[in-house]
């Protein structure tokens, strides 16, 4: 690391002038200062990203205020670069020849072109280091809706510039300063403009020199802030794609990138790796590409002088490349395509090549874009849950400093491979080319054999979803007074009864079906819960009476139902047109979806209608007649319908006699977490909703009007939404615990 002062130290990111021979000469060695051993920037940096680490794990979330000081320090460095950009292109564009330029676009896009590709099929490699996984997960309202979908009109055509400038639409303002700069390629007194460009862009860059000097208290706040509020849990979630990403990026960086640029060009590995360090530390410390890319072009020109190779022109070249190529995606960008290979291994998905290719292919062409879109639309290209977006935004706490450190060094590689090809000293070595070629499986191997011994030691793939189900109880406490009763005592029936002669009672009779996850079931400490159970408990306690909850069958609910056994009847009942005319329905609780529960082998024999078709024979079973049921039947004239008493006998037929299982998403995404080898299909385009309801007895219009104007109650207070977000959506199925921190868990200074 180096450790001179900021005038002597070329690599320092504070000082982008080096000294010339003559200026070097002209200073008498009886007239030199002694040197001072100061800390160069990039180990200032180091260390305040050491000591926020350390605070974090200290303090813990009281750190985390800090995260605002972090963000005024980003944009405070991101204020000059767009300005940086516009003049730095329109100049150094202005100043070529038609020729030059052409040949730029041409040959700087062949070798992006080539290291887009190599970087592709690098990633897809990381996949087999996956330990084997067992997957499950909730429903998620994401697999409702539409993908986003990628304007890229408005992110490269600048119809209006100073909507792209305030927008930051980076890919459209280079676009337009292109364009300026070609223009001015043509015109020939233009030097009155280029002077005072060029004036402004050393301003611009002086003032980022100026604000880097704030870089250790920025990485200390930013680093101290994400530290002290990441969830363990969360990073134990993670911890496979944090290897895979972290390995990914060294290989790529410090192997793949320096290797092609050393077949090509005369730059050895150690200056092509070493001469930008202080850029490439400041990029993972930050975990920011936007704030050095002045010092990479400061940089490619040392590279090229070095070896005597650099000229103005040469130096104009890197002023160029630079802020051209930023705009485009890079691998850094591309490390995203290892979250989805991540999230397709998380969710218990396969993921081959054939469909892997054309996916990542996607991913570039909308990466061009904004990774905040890019996932989510490659997720759902997958059929994987957008969900799983959130892990990306945890991890990305994380991963964004190695992601930086990549990015950083594709864009420096393109500089110094298109500025030598460029200036014409780019040429095949074939000795380097047969050395790196040889050398590159060797890499490739360890690494990965390495890395997928690691992850299968350190990784605990057992699987406990099942238990996590199993073992919710409650969103919401209610006193156990109110729900105490022992419905097996005689009960009097003696028709539908009022709601006043249920309050007179003391006793709310509700039938519901004992194995209706996650509506009414019970868990693994034998206790009857579910999404209507705890509505029914609400109710009883608002009614300051208790609550008998008596099981059914399709054989006796109607009969239970109008008799008055059951005042009100629950479990996620679908309201039929047929149903309707036998008991009265409340206005909907719920409005679910259909789909089909099978065996994960299985999935592809029913992901399009075309397939359903040229099956023989698909025996599909279902708790009661569903309304969908005729218009399936009219679909498909090899589809077989059986009605079953509760669903879960169809996974206790493990495959025998049903192929599938009709069923609400809802519930069916439930079901597949307690039976992991199942999985649930549905076709976004063509997915049909349907009211859940309560029943009560026909003509009890007293407790019908009751109820209905109930729940208008529970779902305008929230009670709904807490209680769809918890047995639904699973949230808080798992209670996150207060994070650790030394000071509160180790020293208990604080509560």
């Amino acid at each position: 690391m180096a450790t001179a002062t900021p005038d002597n130290d070329k690599t320092d990111p504070t000082n982008n002038t080096a000294q010339s021979p003559e200026q070097t000469q002209a200073v008498s060695p009886a007239t030199k200062e002694p040197k001072k051993n100061k800390l160069s920037m990039s180990s200032w940096v180091l260390l305040s990203f050491a000591g926020g680490i350390i605070a974090g794990l200290f303090f813990g979330e009281m750190l985390a205020w800090m995260s605002v000081i972090g963000d005024a320090f980003i944009k405070l460095l991101q204020m000059t670069i767009i300005p940086y950009i516009i003049v730095s292109l329109i100049s150094s564009l202005g100043s070529l020849t038609l020729e030059q330029a052409k040949s730029l676009g041409v040959k700087v896009g062949k070798l992006m072109l080539v290291i887009w590709l190599l970087g592709l099929l690098s990633m897809y490699l990381i996949k087999y280091t996956f330990p084997e996984w067992q997957a499950g997960e909730f429903f998620s309202l994401t697999a409702l809706q539409d993908p986003n979908s990628v304007n890229l009109l408005d992110l490269y055509i600048p119809s209006n510039p100073f909507f792209s400038l305030s927008n930051s639409y980076i890919p459209a303002i280079v676009l337009f300063c292109v364009a300026t700069g070609i223009a001015l390629i043509s015109i020939k007194d233009k030097e009155s403009l280029m002077r005072p460009l060029q004036l402004l862009g050393e301003s611009f860059n002086k003032v980022t020199q100026s604000i880097v000097m704030l870089m250790p208290i920025g990485i200390f706040a930013m680093t101290a802030a994400t530290a002290g509020t990441m969830d363990f849990d969360e990073f134990q979630k993670l911890q496979v794609y944090f290897v895979a990403h972290v390995v990914m990026t060294v290989i790529l960086t410090y192997w793949v990138l320096p290797a092609i640029i050393m077949v090509i060009t005369p730059f050895s590995y150690r200056d092509i790796t070493g001469i930008a360090k202080d850029a490439m530390i400041t990029a993972f410390a930050a975990g920011n590409i936007f704030i050095i890319l002045p010092l990479l072009i400061q940089r490619t020109k040392e590279l090229f002088h070095k070896y005597n190779i650099g000229d103005e022109q040469t130096d104009d070249y890197a002023n160029i490349i630079i802020p051209v190529v930023f705009s485009f995606p890079n691998l850094g960008k591309l490390l995203t395509i290892v979250f989805v290979l991540f999230a397709a291994w998380f969710s218990g998905k396969e993921l081959d090549f054939l469909s892997y290719f054309p996916m990542s292919v996607n991913g570039l062409i909308s990466l061009f874009g904004s990774v905040y879109l890019t996932i989510p639309m490659l997720l759902d290209s997958l059929e994987l849950s957008s969900d799983l977006f959130q892990l990306y935004m945890v991890s990305s706490l994380f991963t964004s400093r190695f992601t930086s450190l990549l990015a950083a060094m594709n864009i420096f590689i393109l500089a110094i491979g298109g500025t030598a090809m460029l200036a014409g000293i780019a040429k095949i070595s074939m000795k380097r080319l047969i050395l790196c070629s040889a050398i590159t499986p060797v890499v490739f191997g360890i690494t990965l054999l390495g890395t997928s011994w690691v992850l299968s030691s350190i990784v605990d793939t057992e699987y406990n979803m099942d238990e996590v189900v199993a073992q919710m109880s409650s969103a919401a406490e209610v006193p156990e007074e109110i729900t105490a009763f022992n419905w097996s005592e005689e009960l009097e029936v003696n028709g539908p009864r009022t709601i006043e002669q249920i309050k007179q009672s003391g006793l709310l009779r509700v039938g519901y079906n004992p194995v209706q996850v996650p509506f009414s079931y019970y868990n693994a400490g034998q206790d009857l819960v579910g999404f209507d159970i705890e509505m029914m408990r609400k109710l009883a306690a608002e009614l300051e009476i208790k609550v008998a909850f008596i099981p059914y069958n399709s054989a006796n609910v109607l009969d239970g139902i109008n008799s008055g056994l059951f005042d009100v009847t629950i479990s996620g009942l679908q309201m039929t047109t047929f149903r309707i005319g036998f008991v009265d329905f409340t206005n909907p609780v719920l409005d679910l979806h259909y789909a089909f529960v099978v065996k994960d082998y299985r999935a592809d024999e029913f992901k399009t209608d075309q397939l359903i078709h040229e099956a023989e024979k698909v025996r599909v079973a279902s708790v009661g007649d569903y309304s969908i049921i005729p218009h399936i039947q009219e679909k498909f004239d090899n589809v077989e319908f059986s009605s079953i008493d509760s669903d879960k006998l169809f996974f206790e037929d493990d495959g025998e006699n049903y192929d599938a299982l009709l069923i609400s998403l809802e519930a069916g995404k439930t079901w597949t977490i307690l039976y992991p080898e199942y999985t649930a299909m549905y076709n976004r385009e063509e997915i049909k909703s349907f009211p859940a309801s309560y029943a009560v007895a026909k003509g009890n219009h007293s407790l019908h009007t009751f109820l209905n104007s109930w729940l208008s109650i529970q779902q305008s207070s929230g009670y709904v939404d807490t209680l769809y977000g918890y047995w639904i959506l699973g949230e808080n199925a798992q209670p996150k615990k207060p994070r650790w921190s030394v000071i509160k868990d180790v020293l208990h200074w604080v509560e």
